[in-house]
């Protein structure tokens, strides 16, 4: 081989060599081949695994917290319509016990009246 040759390849074997390492460099993880940690990785997946488990966890807490109070809620609102009606019950039997009185009392006015007016005249 050409003696001259062989000098020039050594220069451009380094030129090649520092020119693949800097594109190394530059190149993204992803591309520079590096094995990626999987105990890592892992470790991220169960990690995120629980924080979903925490927070459906707490929206389970929520909503049975939630169907307690409705339930509450419910159990007032049926005990109040249960009192509200019983109330109008009771306000309708003292209407009609009302209307009975005032109904006999105008009977007995009425009664009286007549009495009255005929001992005025004085018809027995």
């Amino acid at each position: 081989m050409n003696p001259g040759r062989q000098s020039m390849r050594a220069p451009i074997s380094l030129a090649i060599a520092a020119l693949c390492t800097f594109a190394y460099a530059q190149a993204p993880v992803e591309e520079r081949g590096v094995a990626p940690n999987l105990s890592l990785g892992a470790q991220q997946r169960v990690e995120f695994a629980r924080r979903a488990a925490e927070r459906a966890d707490s929206q389970l807490k929520d909503a049975e917290r939630n169907l307690r109070r409705s339930e509450s809620a419910l159990e007032s609102a049926q005990w109040q319509y249960e009192n509200a009606k019983a109330k109008l019950e009771q306000a309708r039997k003292n209407l009609d016990d009302s209307r009975a009185k005032a109904s006999e009392s105008r009977a007995n006015y009425q009664r009286e009246s007549a009495e009255f007016d005929r001992q005025r005249r004085g018809t027995p």
